[in-house]
């Protein structure tokens, strides 16, 4: 088996390989206080016995990176790879500054490449990644990583505004069905599901009229299937996808 990691600041999302095929997946609560042994006792509930052969990691996270590589070293007698942008891609790097590049980011435009470019051999590639944050990543059609955008997602929107005022409550956003709200509720939900959805469709439409063609859009992380049923342009919704991003870059580099 082979074990891809993607370590966010919410979770760490694994997913377990049998060749190219992902066998099953798991999730752990990122946790920058846990210690080694507690993310070795986390890993080894769901790696279960596995005969792990090789090992791959994402991380947005540097305070935990090197406790779960730690572990997962102990757990496997692996030592694992992390994901660079020193690494062999399949495209070439555009980015003017890698060294700043998410490797979540970067995991992810690898998973579209490998999963989607020989159904769109002649398109660009857009990932629309929405989870914490929102990120968009764009590989052009002659496999150049163009870079994308950075921006928050609809929970963070929603703890910047719990917390950054006096009497506004949290609340678990959903679409609502009128811009107009009626209570301080529904005006939250209109207030920060249908930016999130407007500027989402906004930017597909602006990458495509920069890149001066209609690309090939794949969303993932938690948001990922809201977005494809509001959002034509959305061709698939993948939720493993910087795994096997990760999966692709272990091939990439033996």
């Amino acid at each position: 088996m082979i074990l891809a990691l993607d370590i966010g600041n919410t979770a760490v999302k694994g997913g377990l390989f049998d060749g190219s095929d992902l066998a099953r997946t798991f999730r752990l609560t990122t946790d920058p206080t846990a210690s080694v042994p507690a993310y070795r006792h986390a890993l080894r509930s769901h790696l279960d016995g596995t005969e792990v052969e090789r090992i791959g990691i994402a991380s947005v996270v540097p305070a935990v990176t090197e406790r779960v590589a730690e572990a997962v070293r102990a757990e496997t007698l692996r030592v694992p790879l992390r994901v660079t942008p020193s690494l062999t891609l399949p495209f070439d790097m555009g980015y003017r500054t890698p060294e700043t590049l998410g490797m979540d980011r970067l995991a992810a435009a690898t998973g579209a490449w490998s999963l989607y470019r020989k159904e769109a051999p002649d398109q660009p590639l857009v990932v629309v990644d929405a989870g914490t944050a929102v990120t968009v990543e764009v590989v052009s059609a002659d496999d150049i990583f163009l870079g994308g955008s950075i921006g928050a997602g609809p929970d963070l929107t929603r703890r910047a505004l719990a917390r950054g005022t006096a009497q506004l409550p949290e609340v678990q956003p959903t679409v609502p069905r009128h811009a107009i709200g009626r209570s301080t509720n529904e005006a939250l939900h209109a207030g920060i599901m249908l930016p999130f959805l407007d500027g989402v469709r906004g930017l597909l439409a602006r990458i495509a009229d920069e890149l001066g063609a209609e690309p090939l859009v794949i969303a993932t992380g938690g948001w990922s299937t809201l977005l494809a049923g509001h959002i034509d342009r959305i061709d698939h919704t993948e939720p493993h996808l910087v795994l096997y991003g990760v999966r692709s870059l272990l091939d990439l580099n033996p």
